[in-house]
């Protein structure tokens, strides 16, 4: 599960959140893409956020 998610995109994620249809679907790709935007961010400040 977790390569899964590591070779998922940030828009791959949007994409996925756009076609969910039952609301755990929405859940978990909010939390998906919230985790992936996070780990981005502290790449770009250089230090651990999360």
């Amino acid at each position: 599960m977790f390569e899964s998610f590591i070779s998922h995109s940030i828009a791959e994620l949007k994409e996925l959140l756009s076609k969910a249809t039952d609301r755990e679907e929405i859940l978990f790709y909010q939390r998906l893409l919230a985790l992936k935007l996070g780990l981005a961010q502290e790449k770009v400040v250089g230090k651990e956020l999360l």
